[in-house]
């Protein structure tokens, strides 16, 4: 045993050679203070979760469809003289587009009146890339749009569309119905493309929803929330003759997000500028969507275990050698003093 002895690198000193002193217990009681403040920060930081990010370029898939989300109110255009279309840069040109959007018609008090799903269009339509037209409309139908403008209907578009994942655009506009405009003269000068987006994102709700709940602060997917837009009224003529196009351009971003305890969600990003052309003719609102070549992807990460304890280590160990080095300093000081004080030559 005595050989084995021989290794031991922590040598006990008899309790009767040491000595406590006031100073030395006052070192310890500021070291255990700082090496518990320390230990809870190191605890806190290893049980916290954080991200990091990435960009690379993610090879595009063929024929892959992206999901619009949108929620848009509309106080002073009716429902009736409504269509909601897409386009792209593919040629692909969806006129009365649908997925699963609804419009509501809503009171000049913003009251519910019904609710109806866009679908195909009813009429029949012929479509180019830049216009199309629908008919079938008849005199009594013209006095129920007539009726529903003066009476200050609006409309409310909500739901989402899946559309092929390229640049392009999608609108609500009343170009379908524009035939219509030269019976409705007088009661097209009271309606405008006055909205608020109350809602505008890419992506399925589910995993939008999941990031902005749990994920504030990494990214942008829905900036356009809350934005509204009005056409003013014209004070010489009291109509909306100055009606406009607002046109929103978003550059959007693929982004994933790979938390620790959940499969990938994949939701997009993006910036948003916006635009207003007059026209007194075509009320309409364009987003044009492009897509960036840059996918960003957020990877959860949580501190392990064995370098949480390596931290503590290092901090438990520093604390005590550099307090080690405070005591020892400062005991041989208040001895030099003492030894000063003896002999008469401290003043």
């Amino acid at each position: 045993m005595r050989s084995v002895r021989r290794f031991d690198l922590y040598r006990k000193v008899p309790r009767d050679l040491s000595e406590p002193t006031v100073s030395g217990a006052a070192v310890s009681c500021c070291t255990l203070v700082f090496a518990l403040y320390l230990f809870i920060s190191e605890f806190v930081v290893f049980w916290q979760r954080h991200w990091e990010s990435e960009m690379f370029i993610e090879q595009s898939k063929t024929e892959e469809k992206l999901q619009i989300n949108l929620d848009i109110t509309l106080p002073s255009l009716p429902c009736e003289l409504l269509s909601f279309d897409a386009q792209d840069v593919m040629g692909s040109h969806e006129v009365d587009a649908h997925g699963n959007l609804f419009k509501d018609r809503l009171t000049s008090k913003g009251d519910v009146i019904a609710r109806e799903e866009i679908q195909s269009s009813h009429y029949g339509a012929s479509a180019g890339l830049t216009r199309h037209i629908s008919w079938g409309y008849d005199n009594q139908d013209v006095d129920r749009i007539k009726k529903m403008i003066h009476s200050g209907e609006g409309c409310r578009v909500a739901g989402h569309v899946r559309v092929n994942k390229v640049p392009g655009n999608v609108h609500l506009s009343t170009y379908s119905h524009s035939y219509l405009f030269g019976s409705l003269y007088q009661e097209t000068r009271n309606i405008n493309i006055t909205h608020t987006i109350n809602h505008i994102s890419f992506g399925t709700d589910e995993d939008i929803g999941y990031v902005k709940r749990h994920f504030e602060g990494t990214g942008i997917v829905s900036p356009l929330d809350g934005l509204t837009r009005v056409v003013a009224e014209r004070k010489d003529t009291k109509s909306f003759a100055d009606s406009a196009i607002f046109e929103y351009y978003a550059k959007v971003v693929p982004t994933t997000y790979v938390p620790l305890d959940k499969p990938p969600l994949h939701v997009y990003q993006f910036t948003a500028n916006s635009n207003r052309i007059a026209n007194q003719q075509m009320p309409s609102l364009y987003l044009r969507y492009d897509f960036s070549p840059v996918t960003v992807r957020y990877d959860e990460k949580q501190e392990s275990l064995s370098h949480f304890l390596v931290q503590i280590c290092a901090v438990v160990g520093g604390i005590f050698t550099v307090a080690g080095l405070v005591d020892s300093a400062l005991h041989k000081g208040i001895v030099h003093l003492a030894k000063k004080a003896q002999i008469g030559k401290l003043g």
